[in-house]
């Protein structure tokens, strides 16, 4: 069987160094681009033979982003979720999924403009349309689904930030004035690996779990706060592991998400006050008598 390569952390330094890499990404030619592994968490996938090429200049995403920007001068593009998340945390060797776009203006003029395109609605009411070979989400910031569930009231852009599960997603980038918006520390957060939730509630809570947990067991996390420990501990009691293995192999084709980890959040106790660093001591002490005892059997 061939071992399973992926690649380590790099966190940026700066926002710069963020902009220069998703900069350079996004200017190289659209076929040489995407290698199609990964389900999208966000949005449905959609037959590609269907989608008829679109009609306009797509050397590389860049220029896509430079030619629908153009086309809405009453409003703004924003780069938002995986790609600015795996750039920050793991550079270019790190994404290879979707790239998602919202969009804060005049929307029913754009979608238009994107059905013009060829693009397809899906059923959480954005569109996704083929750049190259590359799958494009794009939906209304305002639609956003944490927003129209009245989970996050909608206060301008930035509201976005507060409509994610992980603080690592966070941000967001203009493609006009190349600015970004993020929450508070987001830079710290990334350059220690400390992973922690902003947002609970989500569209498909077993794929985030399994996002969740394949962050911790690749190593892209070195830190946890409390309210991750616990959100990463309910979703064990919610889905057995043979339901998060499985759901990790349909999306990602691969299972490094490892039954010790797992076991270990299961064996933490939700609803006891009892301080976090005392019951990771004692998920810690059960885990161990566990893979003692298998060991036993095995031996």
């Amino acid at each position: 069987m061939q071992k399973m390569i992926f690649p380590k952390p790099l966190p940026i330094e700066s926002i710069g160094n963020l902009r220069d890499r998703v900069e350079r990404l996004l200017k190289k030619p659209v076929k040489s681009l995407h290698e199609p592994n990964q389900l999208s968490f966000d949005m449905p996938l959609i037959d590609n033979k269907n989608i008829s090429n679109i009609n306009h200049p797509s050397k590389n995403i860049a220029e896509f982003l430079n030619f629908i920007t153009d086309a809405m001068p009453d409003g703004d593009v924003y780069l938002f979720g995986g790609i600015l998340r795996d750039m920050a945390l793991l550079g270019r060797r790190g994404f290879n999924s979707d790239i998602d776009l919202v969009v804060d203006g005049n929307w029913s003029n754009f979608v238009n403009y994107l059905e013009f395109l060829n693009a397809h609605k899906n059923k959480f009411g954005g569109y996704r349309l083929m750049v190259g070979e590359w799958p494009v989400d794009i939906w209304n910031a305002r639609e956003t689904w944490a927003i129209k569930k009245g989970l996050v009231e909608y206060k301008g852009i930035a509201s976005l930030t507060e409509t994610t599960v992980l603080n690592w997603d966070a941000i967001l980038m203009n493609w006009r004035t190349r600015n970004f918006i993020y929450r508070k520390n987001y830079i710290d957060d990334i350059n220690s690996m400390s992973l922690d939730i902003v947002l609970e509630k989500n569209p498909n809570p077993l794929g985030m779990a399994i996002r969740v947990f394949r962050h911790l067991c690749l190593k892209n996390a070195k830190k946890i706060t409390p309210s991750a420990a616990n959100y990463l501990a309910k979703c064990a009691k919610k889905y057995t592991y043979e339901e998060i293995r499985k759901g990790e192999i349909s999306s990602y084709g691969n299972n490094v998400i490892h039954t010790a980890i797992y076991s270990f959040f299961k064996h933490i106790n939700t609803s006891d006050d009892q301080n976090i660093k005392h019951q990771f001591n004692i998920a810690s002490n059960l885990v161990k008598r566990e893979l003692d005892l298998n060991n036993h059997l095995l031996g």
